[in-house]
């Protein structure tokens, strides 16, 4: 990708920092099975020092602007395979890239050269995709290694319904806003028990985010959601020390 023109010099100068340092530290965050609280996966979400920048969001944001968005996703994704051998036996390690990484082949090698240690890739894209044939493709690639393909925030945006159409993935990840007071609101409840059904059609295992209140993981078990993410269960943080 290159830098557009709106891309900050100094923003960029602060990227080449952290990827020439290595300076992108990771949080895990447990996918959990609502019936009895057992850890399905660990989310790895990259952190930064507040020197560098305020969050992960500006980290990447600027990285893109910059035109070098790819090499400070591949670094995170090292970062987070680094620590796969402290995943808990059974569970997963679920990383989060772009449509552009993706494509990257060096990503995919990285990834596919650690497929046989429970590893889900979820697209984080929420800009529309024009050719999905290629980014088919790739994910194929990642699947016949044996890597899970997870669609993020589902419901967020036109995008990431379209990448569930085309990309048939294993998992859907319902974006936070279904999640948010479903325990109040009749609305939300019949939507997501349309998206329950939908998924179990699809196939897909279904994975409810942003549970943040005893009232919603009630609510989610009795409307048949299975897994879910949020600051109920547990933040984000180290790996439990399971040895």
């Amino acid at each position: 990708m290159t830098p557009t023109l709106s891309a900050d010099p100094a923003a960029r100068c602060t990227v080449r920092h952290v990827l020439d340092a290595r300076a992108v530290r990771m949080a895990f965050q447990p996918v959990v099975q609502l019936q009895d609280g057992s850890v399905l996966a660990y989310e790895a979400l990259a952190r930064f020092d507040r020197e560098h920048f305020d969050s992960p969001v500006q980290a990447f944001a600027a990285a893109a602007e910059a035109g070098i968005g790819v090499e400070l996703e591949l670094l995170a994704l090292q970062q987070a395979l680094n620590s796969i051998d402290d995943i808990p036996p059974g569970a997963w390690l679920t990383t989060n890239l772009s449509v552009e990484a993706l494509l990257n082949r060096v990503v995919r090698t990285t990834l596919i050269a650690h497929a046989d240690r429970n590893v889900i890739v979820e697209i984080t894209e929420h800009s529309e995709v024009r050719d999905y044939s290629v980014l088919r493709e790739a994910t194929s690639e990642l699947r016949a290694a044996g890597i899970l393909i997870a669609v993020d925030d589902a419901g967020a945006g036109f995008a990431s319904l379209s990448h569930i159409l085309h990309l048939h993935p294993d998992i859907i990840k319902l974006d936070i806003m279904f999640t948010r007071g479903i325990d109040a609101d009749p609305v939300r409840a019949a939507l997501i028990r349309a998206l329950v059904a939908f998924a179990d059609e699809a196939g897909a295992m279904l994975i409810a985010e942003g549970v943040e209140t005893p009232a919603e993981y009630d609510t989610l078990i009795e409307l048949g959601v299975r897994l879910g993410q949020g600051y109920f269960m547990a933040r984000p943080g180290p790996l439990p020390l399971c040895r």
